[in-house]
């Protein structure tokens, strides 16, 4: 039998029945899924007793965080269950993130090219924070990276011109993801990089997907005013896009129309934001009908004068 366990949640360490997390999504033929409990295949089990090897199984782990797990099996031999195999300690993946508590526990601000609300899977750009012990921000950013070079950031600006602009970043260079800091105090100068102190920095890429997560003072001290201080209510940026390789690094692409905040936030106020693409307006069938009517009066008038100044010569 194969199983997917909460890691140290079994009978030899003081629980009183194994922790199964997830559900095997597929398998081979020639084995079937148990459903131990809560009615999901978390378990498998072979139909017959014909030698098996280079089994694929295919397993779906669960909405919610349920920490470390590890990979269980026993193996029989004859009619005899082999000693219980058990995997190493497998860490729990953090990405994507969790957005069950935005808007309680923490701020998200989700944005679609062309949905009315997405999730985790399927948002273009996703942007989580939260203040910790009032003196840091943790933050987590992930969406949509398709091709080598993208990036994904949240920017800061005292004005809605965002003529300044203060970015952290998220960036994907072919198969790896980074972290940098970036300022704007010109269009003329450019962006330019500058070195942060970012805690528990974490990057992840899954195919077209890219995530990153951190933790930033409140107030970061730098030479020439390019510190970042998030202890005041600011314009924030949503920014994604392409890289350009200059200057020895990558650098982000700034888009010709930043995706904003309508007014200063603050970062400890919890929020909830929804941002989609705006499409260009239709034209309704009474604007229609009243260009048609134009188009038509337009043309007799003129066919009317063309006619006068014909009997006129």
């Amino acid at each position: 039998m194969l199983q997917v366990r909460k890691f140290g949640s079994d009978e030899r360490r003081g629980f009183d029945q194994a922790v199964r997390v997830g559900e095997f999504a597929s398998w081979p033929n020639s084995v079937k899924p148990v459903m131990c409990d809560k009615n999901e295949k978390n378990a498998l089990t072979n139909k017959n007793y014909a030698t098996k090897n280079g089994l694929t199984f295919k397993w779906k782990a669960p909405n919610e965080d349920v920490g470390d797990i590890q990979i269980v099996a026993r193996f029989i031999s004859g009619d005899e269950y082999w000693q219980m195999t058990e995997s190493r300690e497998i860490p729990m993946n953090e990405f994507p993130v969790n957005l069950k508590n935005c808007g309680k526990a923490k701020s998200c601000i989700l944005y679609s090219e062309n949905k009315a609300s997405c999730h985790q899977d399927d948002c273009d750009y996703i942007l989580t924070y939260s203040v910790v012990n009032n003196t840091n921000v943790e933050f987590v950013l992930g969406g949509s990276a398709k091709g080598e070079q993208n990036y994904l950031a949240v920017g800061f600006s005292m004005t809605p011109e965002a003529e300044t602009l203060k970015m952290i970043a998220c960036m994907r260079a072919k198969t790896v993801a980074e972290i940098k800091y970036f300022t704007l105090n010109s269009m003329d100068e450019g962006l330019m990089e500058y070195p942060m102190r970012l805690e528990n920095k974490k990057m992840d890429l899954d195919g077209d997907r890219m995530w990153c997560s951190f933790v930033a003072p409140m107030v970061t001290q730098a030479e020439e005013g390019n510190g970042l201080d998030l202890s005041v209510p600011q314009y924030q940026i949503y920014l994604r896009g392409q890289t350009n390789y200059t200057r020895g690094s990558n650098f982000p692409i700034l888009p010709a129309k930043y995706l904003m905040s309508k007014k200063e936030v603050s970062v400890d106020k919890i929020k909830l934001q929804y941002h989609t693409m705006e499409k260009p307006k239709q034209q309704s069938g009474a604007d229609a009908l009243s260009y048609a009517s134009y188009v038509l009066i337009s043309a007799i008038v003129t066919i009317h004068l063309w006619e006068n100044a014909r009997r006129s010569l």
